[in-house]
């Protein structure tokens, strides 16, 4: 039974493991399957550019029709088409007739099959320019979905490290009502001491013990978030290993004069990167509107074989040679496309101005954040300390016997509240330090990393 027990042991241990954030983004950046869908999109966009090529380059078809037909009028042709035509098809065995004698050969012919096999080839020579500019359209939004697969790896990213410093957070309070249990524990048994001499009363062992029972709920609760919290990270990053994580991550961020700021977000934002490329496409199609005047031009090729049979002789062989050319003279919907383009056109480079300005004010928001939450962090880094020095004075006091066990309790939750408060503004820094990255436009990696 114990070597079961053991080999249990051996295997869980085996399969769990502490993570740092490096390891938890590489491995959801792997399996999200959000950023995979978004990979086969690219593969999708880059398809539909050469969808623009394909057509460019023509279709080449064989086609084979066979039928069989009493019709007069396609006999006729069949007969034509495959040079079997004599004069007795056109009812010249009845010319004595007279003029008004309708030819029974022609009129009524008897049912004729015919094969007819043939190579066609079509292409487009001229379109008004408006499969290149097709394709430049498309080759805009082959470079649009790069740029937003970056945008979502930068903001499941943020996704990730939010989620990994909250586990980080729930594992610090965790280990925070863990001291505080052993405190309290030493606190109980000083006071229990101490009833024992009768030194204090019966009710400061009962105060004692409350407190040590709320203290265990509380840690029962934080215990139950940290497991919570590394289920959203095994969610994420699709490892179910995962059963510890190590210390807080900070991304660092250089914080400069605004205007510099500014210039550095609108050179690195995918958002503008997108709007750009917005504000080019729609000009497009203000040209491809424009291709609607020009005069299109195209080409049909053809060569088969007409017989009443299957045949590849050259003696029933034709070909086929076509240049068409197509101007429209008068459409007035032309004009009404061209004027929804060109409006199409003027929102998009508004969309990029207005764009623009919630960049700056998202930029404002975010650094007088990060100075707030700085400030913050220094402010509970000094309470946390002189709560912990009021607290360690108290149990003096209260070894001493010069203060109740109510006040000591008090100095230890308020000890504990300061620890609380300077753990959640640790967090609180990451997440504004995080957030001014993403307004940056920056990429969480190793060289910006505190």
């Amino acid at each position: 039974m114990h070597k079961i027990y053991l080999s249990f042991l051996l295997v869980s241990a085996t399969y769990a493991q502490s993570v740092n954030f490096d390891r938890i983004l590489n491995l959801t950046l792997e399996n999200n399957k959000d950023l995979k869908n978004q990979q086969l999109n690219l593969d999708l966009a880059k398809l539909n550019t050469k969808t623009i090529d394909a057509v460019s380059l023509g279709k080449l078809s064989v086609t084979e029709e066979l039928s069989r037909t009493n019709h007069s009028g396609y006999v006729f042709n069949s007969k034509l088409s495959s040079r079997e035509a004599t004069f007795r098809d056109f009812g010249f065995a009845q010319q004595n007739e007279g003029m008004d004698v309708q030819p029974r050969d022609l009129n009524y012919p008897d049912a004729r099959n015919n094969y007819n096999t043939k190579l066609i080839y079509e292409v487009p020579l001229f379109t008004g320019f408006k499969l290149s500019n097709q394709k430049d359209i498309l080759e805009l939004q082959e470079k649009a979905n790069k740029i937003k697969y970056n945008l979502d790896k930068k903001e499941l990213t943020i996704e990730v490290l939010k989620a990994y410093n909250s586990a980080v957070v729930a594992k610090d309070f965790v280990s925070a009502l863990q001291k505080a249990k052993i405190a309290i524990s030493q606190i109980v048994k000083s006071a229990d001491a101490f009833h024992k001499e009768g030194l204090v009363t019966k009710i400061d062992v009962n105060e004692a013990k409350v407190y040590e029972l709320n203290i265990n709920s509380q840690l029962i609760e934080a215990s139950n978030n940290f497991q919570l919290a590394l289920a959203y990270l095994r969610f994420l990053s699709s490892d179910d290993s995962i059963s510890d994580v190590e210390a807080l991550e900070n991304i660092n961020s250089e914080i400069s004069e605004k205007n510099l700021l500014y210039t550095q977000a609108l050179e690195n934002r995918d958002e503008i990167k997108m709007q750009d490329i917005q504000i080019n496409a729609t000009k497009k199609n203000i040209d491809i509107a424009n291709s609607a005047y020009y005069p299109t031009v195209y080409s049909h090729l053809e060569y088969g074989f007409n017989d009443n049979t299957l045949t590849l002789d050259d003696e029933k062989d034709y070909y086929m040679a076509l240049v068409g050319i197509n101007l429209t003279l008068f459409d007035n919907t032309r004009d009404i496309e061209k004027q929804k383009s060109k409006i199409e056109y003027a929102k998009a480079s508004l969309n990029s101005e207005k764009l623009k300005d919630a960049i700056k004010l998202e930029l404002e928001k975010t650094t007088l954040n990060l100075e707030t939450k700085e400030k913050i962090l220094k402010e509970k880094i000094e309470a946390k300390n002189l709560a912990a020095d009021v607290l360690e004075q108290s149990k003096l006091l209260y070894q001493n016997h010069l203060i109740s066990m109510t006040t000591l309790l008090s100095q230890e939750a308020n000890f504990r509240k300061n620890e609380a408060l300077l753990i959640d503004a640790r967090y609180e820094k990451s997440l504004a330090l995080a957030k001014i990255n993403l307004a940056l436009g920056k990429n969480i990696n190793k060289e910006n990393k505190q």
